[in-house]
């Protein structure tokens, strides 16, 4: 390392002064490109503006002239921040530490290593793995490109994690899915080894076993498992090295647990031996333990309405007819169940309700069968309609403020 050297870092840091990032979560990055002992290319990240986030290894690419462009091959290049790697970028193609082997750099001077979980050591380990020579920065530049990216590193600090799939009081049907649903999430930084998906009920915590799957850029996702029906959170979380004792610990007893269950397998009844995931009690999130984002949801009832019958099937304007359910039910329900029922003017297409003759019922595991009445309005119009049969969860009678648990094609009625 010599005087020359140190010019074009601190070129590169002068490049890198330049930058205004549009968001706190993009770095300052300045990049010079050195043949033949001269800078023949120069770059920064980005204008500032939305949309123009092109890397400044790319930049400075981009900026050497085509009589210099047979120069790269050989060249150094003096980049403020480690270059990036294809886990980071939709088009791992695009990604800088592929393009410095694309080009076949010789050596490589880097400022800082990426904060980013997903690329600090792992784009030097790239270049040294495709035989580019890598250096640091002497500490007193470093320090200087650290207080140059202080706002950037602190968001790099968290996982900065947003679930997106499913939404707040989302009604999940997991019966139709064994029992599990997916989640779905934004983060800053890919998950590591100290992230994890907690579903919570209760005062009851499960971790989830994973793994996180990426999906596309900055978009994440893992499995989660209910036992159970009813109100949960999900909580993405953030363990240090205390938490990931606990979640440790909890593995353990799972892995027990199964192997208990496999050892006395035809032996004893399998009812005897309890779960298998035990949830950890805890009032809310203890230390060592960081929240990310959590989404309350509720995971539904298996409902099937098996039948409805209708009678009589011609029926008078201000009259009632009585509408018979036969539901078939997987627990039991003492509250929140309702009936529903509408019917729609075959012509004009228009609904009937009559939300006073809506009824709550409670629910046994099993076949159940319910009983209601609707009368016909009034003001019907008189011939053939479509009468339907809903059952819901929620207010009696409000629909907006319900999920519909099961349901029938609608009967034809005739209102004479």
């Amino acid at each position: 390392m010599d005087k020359n050297d140190f010019k074009f870092m601190q070129e590169a840091i002068d490049w890198a002064d330049a930058c205004h990032p549009a968001k706190d979560g993009i770095p300052k990055v300045g990049a010079v490109i050195v043949a033949g002992g001269k800078a023949i290319g120069r770059g920064r990240r980005g204008t500032g503006k939305e949309g123009d986030d092109d890397h400044a290894e790319l930049n400075a690419i981009r900026s050497v002239s085509a009589k210099d462009a047979p120069s790269l091959a050989g060249a150094t290049l003096y980049t403020t921040l480690e270059p990036c790697t294809p886990d980071v970028r939709s088009k791992g193609e695009q990604c800088c530490s592929e393009l410095i082997y694309q080009h076949k750099f010789k050596k490589v001077f880097v400022g800082i290593l990426d904060p980013n979980r997903g690329v600090t050591g792992k784009g030097l380990l790239r270049l040294q793995e495709s035989n580019v020579e890598v250096a640091l920065f002497p500490h007193e530049f470093s320090q200087r490109i650290q207080a140059q990216n202080a706002v950037f590193i602190r968001t790099q600090q968290t996982w900065g994690a947003t679930i997106i799939q499913p939404k707040e009081r989302e009604y999940l049907r997991t019966y139709e899915n064994g029992g599990k649903h997916t989640v779905q999430f934004t983060c800053l930084n890919p998950p590591g080894d100290d992230d994890y998906l907690l579903v919570s009920r209760g005062g009851l915590y499960w971790s989830m076993p994973g793994p996180f799957r990426h999906v596309k850029e900055k978009t994440w996702e893992i499995d989660a498992y209910f036992g159970g029906t009813g109100d949960h959170v999900l909580n993405l979380v953030t363990a240090n090295n205390l938490g990931k004792v606990l979640f440790r610990y909890y593995r353990k007893i799972v892995e027990q647990n199964q192997a208990r269950r496999g050892r006395l397998h035809g032996k004893v009844d399998p009812a005897l031996l309890g779960g298998d995931y035990p949830g950890i009690e805890m009032n809310g999130l203890q230390k060592g333990l960081r929240l990310e984002h959590s989404v309350a949801v509720f995971v539904g009832m298996r409902v099937v309405l098996g039948s409805t019958l209708v009678e009589p099937a011609t029926i008078s304007r201000d009259k009632a007819v009585k509408i018979t359910y036969e539901i078939e039910c997987f627990e039991d329900i003492h509250k929140g169940i309702w009936l529903g029922a509408s019917f729609q003017d075959v012509k004009t297409k228009r609904t009937f309700y009559n939300t006073n003759e809506d009824k709550a019922v409670a629910l046994k595991k099993g076949k159940n069968t319910c009983h209601r009445t609707f009368t016909i309005p009034k003001d019907a119009p008189l011939g053939e309609h479509m009468l339907g049969t809903n059952v819901w969860l929620g207010g009696v009678g409000n629909s907006d403020k319900s999920v519909r648990v099961a349901s029938r094609p609608p009967t034809r009625i005739k209102i004479v």
